[in-house]
């Protein structure tokens, strides 16, 4: 049903060669009064950044997006947002023919991953602007594996994925005008059919009650061991990845019992067997 935020068609995607941030762009637009839906797409980002402010390598060629979203529920339910724009990024990259169903998964809580190596992030961003809620999202997609030089800071961490590009998964990867496109319209209308199910929950459900089910298909690590590492690489948990809750906690199975984690607190890397 894509009622809430109205019929009428989406506006172009905007093409630049180069933005620092796309976000931040998005930012004062949305500050500014720019509708949901629009988006910029930058060929490339001299400061582009991830969760926790981690700098984004955003070299020539890669996939540079983000989305103004408007969705008209609580303030407080947005912590649902970000789960709810990455089944949309995955629909729009399935629909533009960038990796199959199964091809391209999430990674909690935020990552992009592909054959167990990272593809891309995405970071969600909410502020208000006259009392009222809204969101950027970002999308950076690796078109070709960054190269050494490229790569954030901590990628040689332990447990860290090894980057992947979609020129690996599909040798002929669609036009990055195309792509943007088709991942613009997967997020604004996933967004768009949360947010109208998000209106109807109890006050005692979690915000990502309405997509759970599906959140879980597409989610990696899944019932395998992981461990869960602070932001300063400590180890927080050691066990099995167990399911993410309604209020967006990864939940680990430990021997001392399960564990929640919020997103803020915690990343999660796989653990061989």
């Amino acid at each position: 049903m894509r009622l809430s935020q109205g019929p009428a068609p989406l506006p172009p995607v905007e093409v630049v060669d180069e933005a620092a941030s796309t976000n931040g762009v998005m930012r004062e637009r949305g500050l500014d009064g720019a509708r949901a839906g629009a988006a910029l797409l930058a060929r490339r980002q001299t400061r582009g950044r991830g969760r926790r402010g981690h700098r984004w390598a955003s070299g020539d060629g890669g996939l540079y997006l983000s989305v103004l979203l408007r969705p008209d529920v609580d303030f407080a339910r947005l912590s649902g947002l970000s789960a709810a724009c990455g089944l949309g990024v995955l629909e729009g990259l399935e629909e533009a023919g960038a990796g199959g169903r199964d091809e391209v998964l999430l990674k909690w809580p935020n990552d992009l991953v592909a054959r167990g190596r990272k593809l891309g992030g995405i970071l969600v961003e909410a502020w208000r602007a006259d009392g009222t809620p809204f969101a950027v999202c970002g999308v950076g997609v690796n078109v070709a594996a960054p190269s050494a030089a490229d790569l954030t800071p901590g990628a040689d961490e332990p447990h860290a994925l090894e980057p992947i590009g979609l020129a690996e998964i599909d040798s002929e990867p669609p036009a990055l005008e195309s792509l943007a496109k088709r991942v613009r319209d997967g997020i604004f209308w996933r967004v768009d059919a949360w947010a109208c199910a998000a209106r109807e929950l109890a006050p005692d459900e979690g915000p990502l009650a309405p997509l759970l089910d599906d959140y879980h298909a597409r989610l990696a690590l899944l019932g395998g061991p992981v461990v869960a590492l602070s932001p300063a690489g400590e180890l927080l948990a050691q066990g099995v990845f167990s399911h993410v809750d309604a209020w967006g906690c990864a939940v680990v199975a430990t021997p001392k019992g399960p564990r929640h984690l919020s997103a803020e607190e915690a990343s999660l890397r796989p653990l061989a067997p």
